[in-house]
């Protein structure tokens, strides 16, 4: 069972949604919604446990706390801009019960317009920002983000401090307007400091991790792969190409 963890400044239209329907998805134990935000809220569902701050704590520390507090086996870390389908759960679900990938998160492509096809995955090497708008992980394998990370390098953070490889969902719809409260300028100002720092502390030894070695061979089949299929649509199509 997933607990769900939201930080939020209460600056999105789509936190009032999404939290209603991670409480109502079957593999859902609770919905954890850290307020930053002076503002109180509140949930009539039982699900939804709403652990208020005195003053923004940032997204890290939240999700630390969030981590701290939660009861189920597996997290489910999102950001309050993020809509998606039901389905990411199931598949996230499906993955952390083999015990062999550490952190699952969407795919790029789930966030391009035209998503058709059954929902599977793929292994990830790669980082992109994409990822730490929705990660899914075993609370025991989670790594509290370092105290000086407080907005920036915790989606890099939690991605790269996993033992096993990570893995990307696809074929299922996200939608989001990435950044809805980073965006801000009052944010804006440590990214590079937080960026670099982050970069640092993951390049010391005991975070280097052995499937880190894997990203560019993989990346060279993926190409390879890509490449063969292209040429063999040309072909169907009567482009030979050059000789």
């Amino acid at each position: 069972m997933f607990s769900v963890v939201i930080p939020t400044l209460q600056r999105s239209p789509d936190l009032w949604p999404l939290v209603q329907q991670c409480s109502a998805h079957p593999l859902v134990l609770e919905v954890l919604v850290i307020n930053n935000a002076k503002a109180p809220l509140t949930w009539d569902s039982p699900k939804v446990r709403v652990l208020q701050q005195a003053e923004n704590i940032y997204v890290n520390p939240a999700w630390n706390l969030g981590a701290l507090e939660a009861r189920g086996d597996w997290l489910a870390i999102i950001n309050d801009d993020v809509r998606f389908g039901d389905a990411a759960f199931d598949v996230a679900a499906r993955l952390l019960r083999t015990g062999l990938v550490g952190l699952v998160a969407p795919d790029e492509a789930s966030y391009l317009e035209d998503v058709r096809g059954r929902p599977t995955w793929r292994l990830q090497f790669e980082f992109n920002a994409k990822l730490g708008t929705f990660m899914c992980l075993r609370r025991a394998d989670y790594s509290p983000i370092p105290d000086e990370l407080k907005i920036w390098g915790g989606d890099n953070w939690l991605f790269w401090s996993q033992l096993k490889p990570n893995a990307t969902i696809k074929n299922v719809q996200f939608v989001t307007d990435m950044g809805t409260t980073t965006s801000d300028p009052e944010f804006s100002a440590s990214r590079s400091r937080e960026s670099a720092r982050a970069t640092e502390l993951l390049d010391l030894g005991p975070h280097r991790r052995w499937w880190r070695l894997l990203g560019p061979a993989m990346s060279a089949v993926r190409r390879f792969a890509r490449g063969l299929k292209t040429s063999q649509e040309l072909r169907a199509h009567g482009h030979e190409g050059p000789a």
